[in-house]
């Protein structure tokens, strides 16, 4: 990990201290969503593919929510995601709801095109 990663990955930790984020690496695997809020010791909300809502704290979260260790609290199976979503929504309340709808819940820190092995090149 570059010190330009760390630093990122460091912000997207440290900004949810106080706000609900979204872990975008579980949702692009295809493995459901989690969700988690407090900075490197927090809670979280796992939504699988199949449904199913954990609910539990996490510890350790340094530099990023992928080297926490999880500690379920609540598990609950739902028809489906949008059911375990719907939960969730009422579990977290009106700050998750707010947190998730905002356009600023994850910095945007830029890439300066003269920084070796950060390009990209479109082909077809």
């Amino acid at each position: 990990m570059t010190k330009q990663e760390f630093e990122y990955w460091q912000a997207i930790t440290d900004g949810s201290a106080h706000r609900w984020v979204e872990d975008s690496i579980t949702r692009l695997n295809g493995n459901g969503a989690l969700y988690y809020i407090g900075g490197e010791d927090g809670v979280y909300m796992r939504l699988s593919p199949v449904g199913k809502l954990t609910v539990g704290t996490y510890e350790g979260a340094f530099p990023h929510i992928g080297e926490a260790v999880f500690s379920s609290k609540m598990e609950r199976q739902y028809d489906d995601i949008n059911g375990a979503f719907e939960a969730a929504c009422q579990i977290g309340g009106k700050q998750f709801l707010v947190d998730m709808l905002s356009l600023d819940a994850v910095p945007q820190i830029g890439v300066h095109d003269d920084e070796p092995g950060m390009t990209f090149e479109k082909t077809m």
